[in-house]
């Protein structure tokens, strides 16, 4: 199935953000929730293999998005031979945009992609996190990718992909986490930082941190840590 969500956030008067296009079909329903705040809400069960969920995000200069999700998203296989499930956001910043979905949890069979693109103007803020658990509780691992490529004023930030799960090229047991988060973060500058299975790197004017293990919650609380955050409650 093919799912299409557009959002654009657009300075208003008195420094609000007006949201003039909120639209979504397919397996996704998208509902404004606050001033600058929207959920995507599930009307199908999935994603199933060969399901294509495209993002279209445009924040302009002077306004603030922040999309969240409203529950996790489970990964299914498919019968036959499909294609990876995949959900590709590509968002334009010009203000600040801040994406946090709830977690995907890939079942055994299942393959997913996931790409972030994002283009920032020169004063433009994004925080993006990833939360990724392969396997449910007693169940084999899917196999999830991630691509993530943020670029400011046309000039490549940063371009990374992560690969988990049976097949992928760098997970080989006993180094083989099903979990797995990371936030990217441009607007302001940390230093590097590391803990248990956990990084924060610096970026030019921000950073990127990534934590791992073998469950959700633990890996969040790790990733909670270097963000400077209160710890993720436990969910998983």
């Amino acid at each position: 199935m093919r799912t299409l969500v557009e959002v654009v956030a657009r300075a208003g008067p008195g420094g609000r953000t007006v949201l003039p296009v909120v639209r979504s079909s397919g397996q996704l329903a998208v509902r404004r929730t606050g001033p600058t705040t929207v959920h995507l809400v599930a009307t199908a069960f999935g994603p199933l293999g060969g399901d294509d969920a495209e993002l279209r995000l445009v924040v302009e200069p002077g306004a603030r998005l922040a999309v969240r999700t409203v529950a996790a998203a489970v990964v299914l296989p498919a019968r036959g031979d499909s294609p990876p499930s995949a959900q590709r956001v590509h968002a334009e910043v010009g203000g600040a945009l801040d994406l946090r979905f709830e977690p995907t949890v890939v079942t055994r069979g299942a393959r997913h992609r996931a790409l972030l693109h994002a283009q920032l103007d020169d004063g433009a803020e994004l925080t993006a996190t990833e939360q990724v658990q392969l396997g449910r509780v007693g169940e084999e691992p899917g196999r999830w990718t991630g691509t993530t490529r943020v670029e400011r004023g046309g000039v490549p930030v940063l371009h990374t992909t992560v690969g988990l799960g049976p097949g992928a090229a760098a997970w080989s047991p006993p180094v083989a986490p099903r979990a797995y988060a990371s936030t990217v973060h441009l607007g302001r500058s940390r230093d590097r930082a590391t803990d248990t299975d956990a990084v924060r790197l610096p970026l030019d004017r921000g950073w990127v941190a990534t934590a791992w293990g073998e469950r959700l919650a633990p890996t969040l609380r790790r990733l909670a840590l270097l963000e400077g955050a209160a710890p993720a409650e436990e969910a998983l």
